[in-house]
């Protein structure tokens, strides 16, 4: 792994997300965009764009290896999220929820896949959905809940009938029947993908622009929760993958993705369910800068051990 490389493909997304997150502030200062409309974009970006990211990906042509090496991400997805969920619980206990979610939840769409697709090959962005899919159920479950604290949010028929959830379902199907998108579905699928991280960027624009900066950096939890997602979960990962027996290259797949920072979710779910969605842009968005730095770095460390 190049690691030049990898750090300008980490620059080019940390600079872009901040420029879309600039273009959703000055939306809001012109009035263009309110806090109703940022609810709507959210709303479209985690019930429609996500999904079709989730679909497009494992809409492909059928093999056993792919499937065998993507149930085993999908495995340590679940295993890692579910432990980085202990973690955060560990520490916080009843407090701080929106910090627990950040912790369990990392940005794995839009700093994991081209990471993935630069560095290791574009067929590996397949380990990439699998995880993601994996992912989505504790999400629209736990992480519901721990938003929330409203269990009516996920009674089953709610979990089973989610886009995010039919969207894995459907993937799955697609995948094991060898299909593969092709003319105006293929367009579709991979239009509506492309909505989804401009929408989340413009959404945590207005969340920041309706923030008081100051205070928020004064908030210890901070930079506590940015520690725990950049240096204890990437850590605790690569020594969760050395034992593994699967090739380098997945390992380091699912490396990029529990080393990345804080998912856009994390704000989106709490202005959706209720939570502190300020703390939330914050979280996203420190997380994100710091990330140029602690990523590279658990790279290199997993380049060494993995």
């Amino acid at each position: 792994m190049d690691m030049g490389q990898t750090m300008g493909i980490m620059v080019t997304q940390t600079v872009a997300m901040f420029l879309m997150m600039a273009i959703g502030i000055a939306l809001y200062e012109a009035k263009m965009l309110n806090r109703a409309g940022a609810q709507q974009l959210a709303n479209v970006a985690v019930y429609v764009a996500t999904p079709a990211v989730v679909i497009r990906s494992l809409a492909t042509e059928f093999s056993m290896e792919k499937l065998i090496i993507g149930l085993v991400c999908a495995a340590l997805s679940v295993a890692l999220t579910l432990g980085s969920a202990l973690v955060a619980w560990l520490v916080y206990r009843d407090r701080q929820r929106i910090s627990q979610f950040a912790i369990m939840i990392s940005n794995m769409g839009f700093i994991g896949i081209p990471l993935v697709q630069s560095v290791l090959g574009e067929e590996y962005v397949f380990y990439v959905s699998a995880a993601i899919a994996a992912q989505v159920p504790i999400a629209w479950t736990y992480g519901i809940w721990l938003v929330s604290q409203d269990k009516s949010l996920i009674s089953p028929k709610k979990v089973l009938t989610n886009p995010a959830v039919i969207s894995v379902v459907v993937g799955i199907a697609l995948f094991c029947c060898s299909v593969e998108l092709g003319g105006v579905l293929e367009v579709t699928a991979a239009d509506m993908a492309n909505l989804n991280t401009g929408l989340a960027m413009l959404v945590l624009g207005v969340y920041l622009a309706e923030t008081d900066l100051r205070s928020l950096l004064r908030n210890k939890n901070l930079y506590l929760t940015n520690f725990i997602r950049l240096i204890i979960i990437p850590i605790a990962t690569i020594a969760v993958l050395l034992p593994v027996p699967i090739a380098p290259e997945a390992k380091l797949v699912m490396l990029i993705l529990f080393a990345a920072p804080c998912g856009t979710t994390t704000a989106m779910y709490s202005q959706m369910f209720g939570g502190d969605y300020r703390f939330g842009a914050g979280l996203v968005s420190l997380s994100t800068l710091l990330s140029m730095v602690t990523m590279p770095a658990m790279l290199f460390i997993g380049l060494m051990v993995l």
